[in-house]
C-alpha cells in the first residue's frame, strides 16, 4: 500500500461564513475573546458558557415534559426545545459551542492494482456458485465456490506494498520476547469503566429480562433446531420467510458448547451481536469526530433502552444495526481516504447485511444516496470518476456476497419479497388513506419517535414513551441542531451524510403504508441507532469539552467531570428503570407463562412421564404449545392436542399429563369423562391471571387396561 499524505485542512470559510461575518450582529459580547482556533483552543479569557448551559437545561426540561404522564401535551416541550435550539445557535455563532473538526479528505486519487486473472476467476466461481445454489441449500461445493469467489475478487484489487500498521498490530507488538510493557493511562481506565458499564447492561438479568418467549422465538428456535439436525437452508420459509445468519450463528454457538436449544442461548448470541455493533459505533464516532466521540456514542448506546430491548428479545433485529455500522464506517473512510480496501469492506458488509434482517434491504439505496451526497459536495473532476468506480466496486462485491440469496430470490420471488411488500402495498390490507398522506404521517411519527412516542408494540418497547430516555433525547436534539447549523455554514458532506442517514434508515418503518399502526416500531427502525448515537456522542463530547475549555483553575477539572458524571449516571438510572423495571413488568403481564408450564412438563417427563404423553389442550388465544415443548427441553416437538384427539390417547397406557386453560370447561369435562380416575389441580402462577390446570392420568388408565 502506498502511503499518501493527506492535504492541509480544506474546511475554508464558505460564502455563508463571509456573509454572516459581515453582519456580525451576534459578536457584540465577544470583546473578551481574543482568539479561538479551529480546534477550540483559546488564548485569553473566555466567558462562562452560559448559552451552552441554557441550551442543555432547556433541552432536558423539554424532554422531561415529553415523558409519559397523565394529560401529557407536546406544547410546553416544543416551546422549551425552541428555546434550547435558539440558545445553541447563539452559542455556535459566538463560537462557544463547536463540534470537533472533521478529518480532511484525501486529495490524491485512489491508488490500486488490478489482477484481471484473479478477477475473472472470481466471477467464474461466483457464476458457478449461483447455478449450484439452485438447490436452496448451503452445500460443500457451492459454498466453497462462493467463498473462493469473494476471496478472488478481493485479491484482484488488493493493494501491493507495506500495509498500514493497524491498532491491533501495534497492540501485539507490545508483547515482545524481552518483556511486556503495560501502560495504564487515564484513557485505559475510562475505556475499562465504559466496557464494564456496557457489559453490565447487556448481561444483567439476561435470563429473566424478558422472562418469556413469544411465538416469534419459537420460529427461530425451531429453525435453529433444524440446522442442528442437518438443515442447511439458504432462506427459512417459516412465518413468511427469514434471512439465515442469526440461525446459523446461534446454531454454531450451541453446537460448539453442546448447549440446549433455549431462549437464554438465543439471547447470548444476540448480545454479542449488539456488542460488536457498539464497537463499530465507536469506530464510526472516532472517524467522524475523535475517540471521545466514539466512546461516548458507544457508552450511551450500550446502556440505552431501545437497543437493549430488541437485543434481549433475541430475534433478528440486532443484525440490522450490526451491519449498518460497518457499512457506514468503511464507506466514510473509503470516500474520505480513497482507499480501495475500505471500499471492498463496505461491499462485503453490505452483502452480509442482507442475510441479517429484512429492513436492511434499504441500505443499498442509502449507499447510493451517500455516494451522490459526496459527489455533490466534491466537484473536483479527477475524483468523480474515482467515486463512481468505488460505488461500482461496492455493488460488485455486495452482489457476489449476495449470490446464495440472490439465487433463492429469483427462484422464489413471492416468498422472498412477501414480508416487505405486505407492508408497502395493499396486497393484504387496503390503504386507509391516499398512500402519500399515509407516508407523510408515518414520516412525521417516525421522525419524532425519539422524543415523543416509539409505538405500541409491547414485545420490544414500552408503549407510548419516547425511544430515547431523557438525557439521550436532549443530547440528540442538541446534536442534530448543531449538525444542521454546521452544514448550513460549512457545507460538509459528512454532516449531510449523518443528517440524511437517520430518515433513510427509518424508512422500513415509515413504508408500512398498509399497516400504519405498526409505525413507528423500534425493530424496523433499529438501523438508525447507529447515526443517532454517533450524534449523541458528538453532542456529549462537545458539551464536556466546552466546559473544560472555558473554565479556569480547579473548576476546569472539577466542573466537566461533575457534569459528565451527572449526565451519565442520570442516563444509566433512567435506562435501568426502563429495561429492568417498566419493560420487565409490562412484558411479564402481556406474555403467556410458557416457561412455568414447560417447567412442570419437564419435571413430569424427567420422572415418570414421556414427551409422547405430555399434552397441551388447545384453547383460543392461549399459550404457544411449541414454546411449552422448548421450555421442557423438547425443541422440535409440539405438545398441542385438540378435543377430537383426546379419546385416542386411551390406547397409550403410560402416565399422561394434560395442561388445560382455566376457562376451558368443555375440555375439562371431556378429560374427566375419558379418564374418570384422573386427577386435576390448579397451578398457581407467579403472574396474576396466568394460572392453569393440570390433569394427570395415572398409568394403565385407558381402553387397554381391562386386557391386562
Amino acid at each position: 500500500m502506498n502511503h499518501q499524505h493527506e492535504p492541509e485542512n480544506q474546511n475554508q470559510d464558505s460564502v455563508w461564513d463571509f456573509f454572516v461575518e459581515k453582519l456580525r450582529f451576534w459578536t457584540r459580547d465577544q470583546g473578551e475573546i481574543e482568539k479561538i482556533t479551529d480546534q477550540g483552543i483559546t488564548e485569553g479569557k473566555l466567558p462562562f458558557p452560559w448559552l451552552t448551559l441554557a441550551a442543555l437545561s432547556f433541552a432536558l426540561i423539554a424532554q422531561l415534559t415529553f415523558e409519559p404522564s397523565p394529560g401529557r401535551t407536546p406544547v410546553p416541550g416544543i416551546l422549551l426545545y425552541a428555546g434550547a435550539g435558539g440558545c445553541l445557535i447563539a452559542a455556535i455563532l459566538r463560537k462557544e459551542w463547536h463540534f470537533p473538526r472533521l478529518k480532511p479528505d484525501q486529495a490524491v486519487p485512489m491508488n490500486t492494482t488490478f489482477r484481471l486473472d484473479f478477477f475473472l476467476i472470481g466471477l467464474l466461481m461466483a457464476m458457478l456458485a449461483f447455478v449450484l445454489f439452485g438447490s436452496g441449500t448451503f452445500g460443500l461445493l457451492n459454498t466453497s465456490l462462493w467463498i473462493l469467489s469473494i476471496l478472488f475478487i478481493f485479491l484482484s484489487f488488493w493493494e501491493k506494498g507495506e500495509p498500514e500498521r493497524s491498532p491491533f498490530t501495534e497492540f501485539l507488538g507490545r508483547f515482545k520476547p524481552e518483556g511486556w510493557h503495560i501502560c495504564i493511562s487515564r484513557w485505559t481506565i475510562i475505556v475499562l469503566a465504559v466496557i464494564a458499564v456496557i457489559l453490565f447492561f447487556n448481561f444483567h438479568r439476561l435470563e429473566s429480562v424478558p422472562p418469556e418467549m413469544v411465538s416469534d422465538q419459537a420460529e427461530k428456535l425451531l429453525d435453529i433446531n433444524d440446522i442442528l439436525n442437518g438443515s442447511r437452508a439458504v432462506y427459512f420459509p417459516r412465518n413468511t420467510g427469514r434471512e439465515p445468519i442469526h440461525f446459523y450463528l446461534t446454531a454454531i454457538y450451541m453446537a460448539i458448547f453442546n448447549l440446549e436449544v433455549s431462549f437464554l442461548n438465543l439471547k447470548v448470541v444476540a448480545v454479542f451481536a449488539n456488542l460488536l455493533t457498539l464497537f463499530f459505533i465507536y469506530l464510526l464516532g472516532k472517524e467522524i469526530g475523535n475517540k471521545w466521540v466514539g466512546l461516548s456514542g458507544a457508552l450511551f448506546a450500550g446502556m440505552a433502552y431501545w437497543p437493549l430491548l430488541f437485543t434481549r428479545l433475541a430475534l433478528r433485529i440486532p443484525y440490522y444495526p450490526l451491519f449498518v455500522a460497518p457499512v457506514m464506517y468503511f464507506l466514510i473512510r473509503g470516500l474520505r481516504r480513497q482507499n480501495v480496501m475500505d471500499i471492498l469492506l463496505t461491499g462485503l458488509f453490505l452483502g452480509l447485511g442482507l442475510y441479517g434482517y429484512t429492513p436492511f434491504r434499504i441500505v443499498p439505496i442509502f449507499v447510493v444516496l451517500a455516494t451522490i451526497i459526496y459527489l455533490a459536495h466534491r466537484p473536483v473532476q479527477n475524483k468523480r470518476l474515482q467515486v463512481v468506480f468505488s460505488l461500482a466496486l461496492i455493488t460488485l462485491v455486495s452482489l457476489v456476497v449476495f449470490v446464495p440469496l440472490l439465487r433463492f430470490w429469483l427462484a422464489n420471488p413471492d416468498l422472498f419479497a412477501y414480508r416487505a411488500f405486505s407492508r408497502l402495498t395493499g396486497m393484504e390490507a387496503g390503504f386507509q388513506k391516499a398512500p402519500i398522506i399515509i407516508f407523510l404521517e408515518n414520516f412525521w411519527k417516525a421522525s419524532v419517535m425519539f422524543f415523543w412516542d416509539n409505538g405500541n408494540i409491547w414485545a420490544h418497547s414500552i408503549p407510548g414513551r419516547p425511544a430515547l430516555e431523557l438525557v439521550s433525547g436532549a443530547l440528540y436534539f442538541l446534536g442534530i441542531t448543531g449538525l444542521l447549523v454546521r452544514y448550513i455554514r460549512k457545507r460538509q458532506w459528512i454532516d449531510m451524510f449523518l443528517l440524511v442517514s437517520v430518515p433513510i434508515l427509518l424508512l422500513p418503518s415509515i413504508l408500512s403504508l398498509a399497516y400504519p399502526g405498526e409505525n413507528p416500531s423500534l425493530n424496523r427502525t433499529a438501523g438508525a441507532i447507529v447515526p443517532v448515537f454517533v450524534v449523541i456522542g458528538l453532542s456529549f463530547e462537545t458539551l464536556i469539552r466546552t466546559f473544560r475549555e472555558r473554565l479556569a483553575g480547579a473548576y476546569a477539572k472539577i466542573a466537566p467531570v461533575a457534569l459528565l458524571g451527572i449526565l451519565v449516571l442520570w442516563s444509566s438510572l433512567n435506562n435501568y428503570d426502563l429495561v429492568f423495571n417498566q419493560y420487565y413488568e409490562i412484558y411479564r403481564a402481556s406474555s403467556w407463562n410458557t416457561s412455568e408450564i414447560g417447567e412442570v412438563a419437564r419435571l413430569f417427563i424427567d420422572s415418570i412421564g414421556s414427551p409422547d404423553t405430555t399434552y397441551l389442550v388447545g384453547y383460543p388465544h392461549w399459550v404457544d404449545s411449541r414454546l411449552v415443548a422448548i421450555n421442557a427441553g423438547q425443541a422440535g416437538r409440539d405438545f398441542a392436542i385438540f378435543p377430537d384427539q383426546i379419546p385416542a390417547t386411551q390406547d397409550d397406557l403410560r402416565p399422561k399429563m394434560f395442561f388445560v386453560n382455566m376457562f376451558d370447561v368443555e375440555n375439562i369435562d371431556l378429560l374427566e369423562e375419558t379418564y374418570p380416575q384422573g386427577v386435576i389441580w390448579r397451578h398457581d402462577s407467579e403472574v396474576e391471571n396466568k394460572d392453569f390446570l393440570i390433569f394427570f392420568v395415572p398409568p394403565n388408565q385407558g381402553t387397554g387396561a381391562d386386557d391386562s
